[in-house]
């Protein structure tokens, strides 16, 4: 097998202590463990995911965790690590993701049906909030990388890994000659996080607004989810 590619090399404090950390593209032997991580930290904290209900059905937890598998099976699906920069040591271990697929404008939107009505009401809010705004439109893309996912460990959160993580993505982008990279971020830190890195928002959505369309209450550290972006170029 060989070396994933290194994206990044940084170093954080936490606690007193220098960590040496580095981003690298997933290794095929973790996928189930990052699907997992998925599953148990970002899909039980997003704010949609909760707002739907998600989160309270064990079913509609097992049949996420499949969609995911298959998103990973996407032709333009990149996937990321952060982990423990040690060297030339096999990775073990990983403590944040950042999913990616790279889709084009002229590919039509994939229709979700769920047997789970939990996991149909969170996709109706993903692609509400993609009917507020149309990156391909706005920007003019004919090719774009679509958000899957950035989580980190919530031991390791607040020392920049997020910001760390949405850099790569940019570098991740300019390489495939994607001059732009966008998301929408519905939580503070992630929301800091892009700012911190220069990010601009581009459209601002409150969750009251979205949450009496849509026949949902969110429970977010903040009041509004906001489409962010950056050029890579």
């Amino acid at each position: 097998m060989s070396a994933s590619k290194v994206w990044s090399k940084f170093s954080v404090k936490k606690g007193g202590d220098t960590i040496n950390l580095r981003v690298v593209d997933m290794p095929e032997n973790l996928s189930d463990e990052v699907m997992n991580f998925y599953i148990n930290y970002f899909a039980k904290e997003d704010s949609a995911c909760k707002a739907a209900g998600v989160s309270k059905n064990p079913e509609a937890i097992e049949e996420l965790r499949a969609t995911m598998f298959e998103f990973a099976k996407e032709k333009g699906f990149h996937a990321v690590i952060c982990c423990l920069d040690n060297g030339d040591d096999p990775i073990k271990d990983f403590i944040g993701a950042s999913m990616m697929a790279l889709v084009s404008k002229e590919e039509p939107m994939p229709e979700f049906k769920f047997k789970a009505e939990e996991l149909n009401k969170m996709f109706e809010l993903y692609l509400g909030l993609e009917a507020y705004y149309d990156e391909a439109k706005e920007f003019g893309l004919d090719s774009y990388f679509s958000d899957r996912g950035l989580f980190v460990h919530p031991e390791y959160r607040n020392l920049s890994i997020e910001q760390e993580l949405l850099k790569v993505r940019c570098l991740i982008a300019k390489e495939r000659g994607i001059s732009l990279v966008g998301m929408w971020l519905t939580t503070q830190e992630l929301q800091k996080a892009a700012e911190g890195d220069g990010w601009e928002s581009a459209c601002e959505v409150k969750y009251e607004e979205l949450g009496h369309k849509y026949g949902v209450n969110f429970d977010a550290d903040t009041v509004s989810c906001k489409y962010m972006f950056t050029r890579t170029k």
